[in-house]
Parts: C-alpha cells; sequence; structure tokens
C-alpha cells in the first residue's frame, strides 16, 4: 500500500511539473510561430530530442514489448521500420520539408499539390491523430494502473486533462521543452535501468527461452507477411508523418532538420533494443501474462520499489512526450487547413475537440494493437505515396488528380479492409496498392508553367 502511496504522490508532482512548463512557456507563444513552430528557432539538441520523444510512443514501448513476448525478435520489426523511416527521411525529404517554410503536412500537400488535395489530406491527419492519441491514452493508463489504483475510465479521463493542458499552455515550446527533459528520464529509466536490470535478472534462466523467440527475421508466429506488414506500416508514417514534420519545421535550418532526423532514427534504434531486452527477458521470468499489453509494466514493478516507480515514470514519459505532439499537429491542421486561419486560439479549440475525440474512442476501443493498426494503416495507405511523389514530382509526373484519388482511395479501402477484408493480406498493403493506382494512371500531361522548376530550384 505504501507503494502505492508514494507512486501516486510522484505521479501527481510530475503531472504537476508539467502544467507548470506550459503556463512557463505560455508567454513565448503568443504569436502563430511560436505556438506552431517554437518561431523555427530549434537548434540540433532540442531538434533531435523531440523527434526522438515524440517518435518513442505506446508503438515503439508497449505494443513491441506485447509482439516480441508473443513472437520474438521479429516483433521488433516495428520500432525497426520507425527507425529506418527516420533515417531515409534525414538523407532524402527533410531539408525539402524545412525549405517550403509552411506551418503543416496538409498545408505542403497544398503547396506541392491543390487545395482539394490539402483538405482530404488534412481531414485524413485528423483521423490519425484521434487515433494516434488515443493509442497513447491507453498506454499510459495501463502503465499507471499498476500503481495507482484508480479505475481505467477516470485514469483516461486525468490524463487526458493533463496532456490537453500543458499543451493548450505552451503549444511547441512547452511540447519541446518537456520533450527534452521526458527524453533524459526516458533513456535513464529505460536503457540504463530496465533493461540491463531485468537482464541480469533473468540471465540464469535464459536457456529456457524458446527458440523460435529467438529466430530472426521472421518466426513461426509472425511470418513474412505479418513482418511486411508491419514493417511498411511503420517506416512509411515515419517518412512522412505531420508530428515529424512539425519538429523538422520548427527547426532553425535545413542541415538540423537532416541531422536530427538521421540521429533520431539511430536513437530510436537503440530504445528498440532496451525493449526488446525487456520483453525477452519477461518470456522466461513472467511466462504466464495473459495480458501482453501489461508485459513491459508487469515486468518493471517487480524491480526495486523505488526504481520501479523512475522506470514506470519514464514509459510515462514516453507516452506524454509523443501525446502533446499529436495534439499540438492536429490543433494546428484544423486551425490551418481546416479553418485556414493561422490562430492560436482556433488552434486550442482544436486541441481541446481532438483530446475529447481521443478519449471517446479510448473508452470504445480497448485493444491497444488493434488502434495502432487503425491508426498506422489508414495514414500509410492514404498519405504517404502521393507526399513523396510529389516531392519528386518532375521524375514521377504526378498530378493533383493523381494525388486526391491516391489519398481517397487508399484511406478509404484501408479502413474498409480493416473491419470486412481477407486477414490473408494485410490492409495496410491492399491500401498502398490502391494508393498507387492513381498515381500511376493520372501523370500530368503537359507542365505548362514554371512551378515544378520554381520548387525544385528551392529545395535543391
Amino acid at each position: 500500500m505504501r507503494v502505492f502511496s508514494v507512486a501516486s504522490m510522484f505521479f501527481i508532482l510530475y503531472f504537476a511539473v508539467l502544467i507548470l512548463i506550459g503556463f512557463y512557456t505560455h508567454t513565448k507563444a503568443r504569436t502563430a510561430p511560436g505556438f506552431f513552430l517554437a518561431n523555427r528557432k530549434l537548434g540540433t539538441l532540442l531538434c533531435t530530442s523531440t523527434i526522438t520523444a515524440t517518435v518513442v510512443g505506446g508503438s515503439a514501448t508497449i505494443v513491441t514489448g506485447a509482439l516480441v513476448y508473443m513472437y520474438g525478435l521479429p516483433g521488433l520489426w516495428i520500432d525497426i521500420g520507425g527507425a529506418l523511416g527516420l533515417i531515409i527521411l534525414g538523407f532524402f525529404l527533410a531539408n525539402k520539408v524545412r525549405k517550403t517554410g509552411l506551418y503543416t503536412l496538409p498545408e505542403i500537400t497544398g503547396y506541392l499539390f491543390d487545395t482539394r488535395v490539402r483538405f482530404a489530406a488534412a481531414v485524413l491527419v485528423i483521423i490519425t491523430e484521434i487515433a494516434w492519441v488515443s493509442l497513447l491514452l491507453q498506454s499510459t493508463c495501463i502503465i499507471l494502473s499498476v500503481f495507482i489504483p484508480l479505475g481505467f475510465e477516470v485514469l483516461l479521463i486525468v490524463v487526458t486533462t493533463v496532456f490537453v493542458v500543458y499543451t493548450l499552455l505552451g503549444g511547441q515550446y512547452a511540447v519541446v521543452y518537456t520533450d527534452f527533459i521526458q527524453l533524459i528520464i526516458m533513456i535513464v529509466g529505460i536503457c540504463l535501468i530496465a533493461a540491463p536490470m531485468l537482464f541480469i535478472k533473468a540471465f540464469p534462466y535464459l536457456s529456457s527461452m524458446p527458440s523460435d523467440h529467438l529466430s530472426f527475421p521472421v518466426s513461426h508466429g509472425l511470418g513474412f507477411s505479418a513482418v511486411l506488414s508491419f514493417f511498411f506500416m511503420m517506416i512509411m508514417p515515419h517518412v512522412v508523418g505531420p508530428d515529424i514534420y512539425s519538429k523538422i519545421l520548427s527547426a532553425k535550418n535545413e542541415i538540423v532538420a537532416r541531422r536530427s532526423s538521421i540521429l533520431s532514427g539511430v536513437v530510436k534504434l537503440v530504445f528498440a533494443a532496451a525493449i526488446g531486452v525487456i520483453a525477452l527477458c519477461a518470456v522466461v521470468l513472467y511466462p504466464d501474462i495473459d495480458d501482453t499489453s501489461l508485459v513491459i509494466p508487469a515486468a518493471v514493478s517487480n524491480l526495486n520499489p523505488v526504481l520501479a516507480v523512475f522506470v514506470l515514470a519514464s514509459f510515462v514519459s514516453v507516452m506524454i512526450s509523443s501525446a502533446d505532439s499529436c495534439l499540438l499537429s492536429a490543433g494546428t491542421i484544423l486551425s490551418v487547413d481546416i479553418a485556414r486561419k493561422s490562430n492560436i486560439w482556433f488552434s486550442r479549440a482544436g486541441i481541446l475537440a481532438v483530446g475529447f475525440a481521443s478519449l471517446l474512442l479510448s473508452l470504445y476501443m480497448h485493444d491497444i494493437v488493434s488502434t495502432l493498426k487503425l491508426a498506422y494503416t489508414v495514414f500509410t495507405a492514404g498519405l504517404t505515396l502521393p507526399i513523396i511523389f510529389g516531392f519528386y514530382r518532375r521524375k514521377t509526373g504526378v498530378s493533383c488528380r493523381g494525388a486526391y484519388w491516391s489519398l481517397i482511395l487508399g484511406g478509404l479501402i484501408s479502413i474498409v479492409w480493416i473491419y470486412i477484408g481477407s486477414p490473408v493480406v494485410d490492409a495496410v498493403l491492399v491500401g498502398l496498392m490502391f494508393s498507387a493506382i492513381p498515381l500511376i494512371v493520372f501523370k500530368e500531361k503537359k507542365w505548362g508553367g514554371t512551378w515544378v522548376d520554381e520548387y525544385e530550384k528551392a529545395v535543391a
């Protein structure tokens, strides 16, 4: 009971600090560039920190831990795919994104194509952001439920309130400053405490590890088709992602944007290795966990009580650092791309709306793996290919019509396939196939003007 009391007080204090940071950064976020993009002043350290803290979220920890516990090392592909996506982004697209000098991913699609494509992209991003925030809310409450004796629904409401309030107050400044602090906590708690201590604890029993769990790149439980689906489902949103792009657009120049993306990909691989160690140790230490979403918190909670509270705090930091970015990105898109007003009050209203919608979805969907698949499948299938084709428009010859129908078909068919399609072929692969068809069929017949030349000179 004393451990529960200490943990509760610790997290109350932790959440209070986040709110105070929101109040502190409130004065810096009174203009649109300050609220949305931290006045585009992020250097390599802060930019790398905030990208890394954003991409190491519920999918990279709770879901990865569950998959590795069930299927072994191939479960790491969702983290490996994300890390490779960031590295590809850094080498090929980060400088192009930063060079646009815009605010949001949908605004970039409007710049690449037209207003119709921009609006379709904005709607699709908002849908996926709601699902992403819902995933993070569920993941946070799973962790907190280990030490805080409150009902799951009550925890959801409390956590949603904290996420929304400090994001509302400080905007990108609050997100960046808390991300930096949270990344330090994450590195210490996950990589330097949890993984090594659990490995030492599990070392005498490693010989009892099922051999299939050490099989890679595929295993009996996670075959080639499933691995391919997870890989594409994660790599593409890290090459093209609204939250990641908001960080790149906040960088002070193209060099910082490129360097930070690559470094974040490398750090994400380090976190993947740490989560893999924790999950594999749990296989031999706690082989009878029925609810696999509890693998990570269950393994951590059996450490020294004081260390366990700190490590669980690091996992909460993981979720918060991703959720605030999703909320801010969604609010910015609702303001800039839907309402067409670069106004922080419209953005704050959007953050409230997305937070409330995510809470409702969390109350409805309790399976975090299903929530992850919904979010990443719809985004990957609908948005990634037209944007990548658009950045290389002269070479691909993609038209505005092709981009528009690529968004519509990819996103819509992937949603339908999730619920009524054959499980033999994953929805993300079906959605990507249909997304590619309009891009190939509807080509730009003649350039007419100098738009492509001007753009390619701008991003060269």
